[in-house]
């Protein structure tokens, strides 16, 4: 196998929690515990600065809680007014604050609420300047508490209120914009188009001829993808690297000079997210091209046994394709062992086959374990031209027309999708919680429907064996997965070449992730 992802998830211990549970509550106290000192001083001129930036974190917590024109953002905004009392008018916005959050709190949080606006119409003309800071620093820190407790509620309260089709979309629109945002900070923009432009550039259509016909044209980069996975190199889409001047050494450029040599498989920075699923289904495709090669290598046909012999050929290409997954998925280093393992089930099952006329002594064992060395071998001629039929089958699968659709959903007369925003009355719901619809759930949706639908390939040539057929459907699948999914999040890089590009809808990018947006504003609860 090309290589054999891991998952490296280790259990942390509970003394390892607690520790990090000690070191937070220390950080917390020691940052408290400088606000109320510098709030405490007699000087406004230290006072100033000090709640300047306890400003600032508030406004950071109640952003996602107010509208972007309220007047607490206005004001926690603005610089802060000079003023002998500072303290005092800390307080004063302190209780605005407190205010707005109550109106959109839980009801369950009023009581609380209510308390500390009443701690903050108690102090008297009296008090001191160290009563006011802590006064000040300690509602500040209760505010900071209250605006979490918020939006947990408010997740809550969204993943009972929404219904599970519009959370699913929420959650993939998410995840889409997320995504794309990451890249876009580690890369930027004009270095993917080039790195795009030059990938789309290494394209042979000689070994793809459908690409140079597929509708619409930019379906050529899956013909593109299905190349990159066809290469006996891991795809990898590295992080990008600054070369520091005056660093480099001679050692280091002989390193590069390697590297260079060394075959390389680069995917293009809109893979980095999905450059591991992607290097999973490039070991299945392998694996499936090896058991085809050693299948071929049997010649066993059907009724030579009985159904239920353990030596059919079903049974025979299960038990080879248990011993070829399991090397993706197992440690490096036991390749050796697995081609032992399968040089044995080639053996066994020619020796259930042998006859007089063809007997399967010494010489042709030794000619046989030979053979399944040289099929794993990705420069062998059956090796090849297995795997071609195969590559060539998946791209034309993943520009294939969708089949029919077994999705139903309403479509406006003008052929395009409704996307309504409303409030679920819930009036058909006795005694249940109304149910929030975001409009989201309609199969035009760019965050619903993204998957297209494919029918199941066509038996190919060399891969009859229904295990065989059934393992490349999932694989097909997965493949397919990536590529749909990348079309979403890359569409107007993959329709146009450019980020940021007017795609084939008459509608930027950015306006659509708007839309999306806009669409989640809506719906006040």
């Amino acid at each position: 196998m090309l290589s054999s992802p891991r998952s490296n998830v280790h259990a942390q211990d509970d003394k390892t929690a607690e520790l990090e549970v000690r070191v937070k509550d220390m950080v917390h106290s020691a940052f408290w515990n400088e606000a109320l000192e510098s709030l405490s001083s007699s000087s406004a001129d230290k006072q100033l600065p000090r709640l300047r930036r306890l400003y600032e974190d508030l406004l950071e917590a109640v952003k996602p809680l107010l509208p972007g024109r309220h007047p607490v953002i206005v004001t926690l905004s603005l610089p802060l007014s000079p003023t002998s009392a500072p303290l005092r008018s800390a307080a004063t916005h302190l209780r605005e604050i407190l205010v707005a959050l109550r109106e959109r709190a839980s009801p369950a949080r009023d009581a609380y609420v209510d308390g500390l606006i009443q701690a903050l119409d108690e102090p008297n003309q009296l008090a001191t300047t160290e009563e006011l800071a802590r006064l000040v620093a300690d509602t500040a820190r209760s505010i900071l508490q209250l605006t979490e407790w918020m939006k947990d509620d408010l997740s809550q309260f969204m993943v009972g209120s929404v219904e599970e089709k519009d959370l699913k979309a929420m959650i993939t629109q998410q995840a889409m914009l997320r995504e794309k945002s990451l890249i876009l900070q580690l890369w930027a923009p004009g270095r993917i188009e080039l790195s795009w432009k030059a990938w789309l550039g290494g394209l042979d259509t000689s070994v793809y001829p459908g690409a140079e016909t597929v509708q619409p044209p930019h379906h050529r980069w899956a013909y593109r993808l299905v190349q990159a996975l066809a290469t006996n190199a891991p795809i990898t889409c590295p992080l990008p690297t600054i070369r520091i001047p005056g660093t480099d050494s001679p050692e280091q450029h002989a390193g590069e000079s390697e590297d260079v040599e060394s075959p390389q498989n680069i995917l293009p920075p809109p893979f980095f997210v999905t450059t591991p699923a992607l290097l999973t289904a490039q070991n299945y495709l392998q694996a499936l091209v090896i058991a085809a090669s050693l299948r071929s290598l049997v010649r066993l046909p059907a009724s030579s046994l009985p159904a239920s012999s353990g030596d059919n050929p079903a049974s025979f290409t299960e038990r080879i394709w248990t011993l070829l997954r399991s090397s993706v998925d197992e440690e490096p280093g036991t390749e050796n062992t697995k081609v032992v393992n399968l040089a044995d089930e080639v053996v066994r099952v020619r020796r259930v086959c042998a006859d007089d006329a063809h007997p399967c002594g010494p010489e042709e064992e030794a000619r046989l374990r030979a053979a399944v060395d040289r099929t794993l071998q990705p420069r062998d001629p059956v090796f090849l031209l297995l795997q071609k039929r195969l590559m060539q089958a998946l791209a034309a699968w993943l520009v294939s027309s969708p089949g029919p659709s077994g999705r139903s959903g309403s479509a406006s007369p003008n052929g395009r999708a409704s996307t309504p925003v409303h409030m679920q009355t819930g009036r058909e719901r006795p005694g249940k919680r109304p149910r929030l619809h975001l409009g989201l759930d309609n199969p035009k949706s760019v965050f619903v429907a993204w998957e297209r639908e494919r029918r199941k390939p066509l038996v190919i040539k060399g891969f009859e064996d229904d295990v065989l057929a059934r393992e490349i459907w999932e694989t097909f699948k997965k493949v397919g997965m990536v590529v749909d999914w990348t079309d979403r999040v890359w569409q107007d890089l993959v329709e146009t070449g450019e980020i940021g590009g007017l795609p084939e809808d008459g509608k930027p990018e950015g306006a659509r992730e708007q839309q999306g947006k806009d669409t989640g504003a809506d719906a006040h609860v």
